[in-house]
């Protein structure tokens, strides 16, 4: 994507820049070149040396006190460096010794000699430096184009796990590199998942809080609701035990008035039975119990069928009267003729109230026979 530039295209781009950024564009790529270099020298744990085109003195015989200090392409084509045999090379290396500060550069091919490693070794240390300067290659084309890609670096919530070499491509407005690029995106989506699962768990405990406040809403319904039955129970409980209690006074009241009707029937059978006698006729027993205080032709008739031995058989018709009851109509009636009794103006066709008559008149024949014919009207 992005084109590879000469030694001579690269020099001129950097020389375009601020002297702040080009020096920490040549400070990243000298950095980043030394590092690959020092790898080299420790993880193919070089342990000799081979003197190769130079004498090395005795003290330059230790392996641990030589670096390889630069590196060089000079490009395609180009045969700008030498070797210490003379030979002209595109990719020179110089390899300096710490103490002495002797310096040799050589080619790939006596470097490994004098490394005492594989040229394939070299090849790969090659490659690794060939993407420092592509990536050099890639910021300038990027400040060249004036694009930056800052706006990755904005959106992250959380800066603090961006790694130094990021902030400092932010802080000396230098562009970012692809990789860059692509390690802030993953740390805005990491951080983006974290937010959204933190969402989802504050929603998930609302959610849960919501249902616990419905459940607890319910329950106290349900809990109210059982109050009110309870109460309403108890409510009903107590109107029941009133009207047992109701219940009871009005049978012991009814009980006691009947009772006390009995003990007054039973006076009253007593005292007609004193008066009469054992044989007395049947219009006499009718009579005497107006006389005593019993105003109804049915009661009356009741009690001359169960007390007085009359006939005891009952009419079949619906009122379910004594057969005696219209004997007994007649024979009050008799006395109502004479003037001993009066009707009460209440009488129907259920029953007949008779009273003595407080206005006693000597001579009622002349009406006999039409108040005869009116209580008979009834029927």
């Amino acid at each position: 994507m992005y084109k590879k530039l000469s030694a001579d295209e690269r020099e001129q781009q950097l020389s375009a820049l601020t002297i702040k950024q080009r020096n920490f564009l040549e400070n990243e790529m000298k950095r980043g070149r030394r590092t690959v270099l020092e790898n080299v020298m420790r993880e193919e744990k070089i342990t000799a040396l081979k003197s190769i085109d130079i004498t090395l003195q005795e003290d330059e015989m230790n392996v641990v006190d030589w670096l390889i200090s630069d590196y060089n392409d000079f490009g395609p084509g180009n045969l700008d460096g030498r070797c210490a045999c003379g030979r002209r090379l595109r990719y020179m290396f110089t390899v300096e010794h710490q103490v002495t500060r002797t310096k040799i550069q050589y080619g790939k091919d006596h470097l490994s000699a004098f490394l005492n490693i594989e040229v394939n070794e070299i090849d790969g240390v090659i490659n690794e430096l060939d993407k420092i300067d592509y990536e050099l290659d890639e910021l300038l084309w990027k400040l060249n184009n004036n694009v930056y890609y800052h706006e990755y670096y904005n959106r992250i919530p959380d800066k603090t796990v961006v790694s130094e070499s990021i902030k400092r491509h932010f802080e000396m407005n230098i562009p970012f590199l692809d990789r860059q690029i692509n390690r802030l995106n993953k740390y805005f989506q990491k951080q983006m998942e974290a937010l959204e699962e933190e969402q989802r768990k504050i929603q998930r405990e609302v959610d849960l809080e919501e249902r616990q406040k419905e459940r607890r809403r319910i329950e106290e319904l349900l809990q109210e609701k059982k109050n009110i039955e309870a109460t309403l129970e108890v409510v009903r409980k107590a109107q029941r035990e009133i009207e047992i209690k109701r219940q009871q006074q009005e049978n012991e009241r009814i009980e006691k008035l009947s009772q006390e009707k009995k003990m007054i029937e039973d006076k009253l059978i007593e005292s007609v039975k004193a008066q009469l006698g054992y044989n007395a006729a049947f219009d006499e027993v009718a009579y005497s119990l107006v006389l005593n205080g019993q105003h109804s032709a049915v009661a009356i008739s009741h009690i001359m069928a169960n007390d007085f031995g009359f006939n005891k058989h009952f009419s079949v018709g619906i009122m379910h009267r004594p057969f005696i009851y219209f004997d007994v109509l007649l024979a009050l009636k008799k006395q109502v003729d004479k003037g001993y009794l009066i009707m009460d103006e209440s009488s129907n066709i259920v029953d007949c109230i008779f009273y003595v008559n407080p206005y006693r008149e000597e001579d009622r024949s002349n009406e006999s026979e039409e108040l005869q014919q009116q209580t008979f009207s009834l029927f």
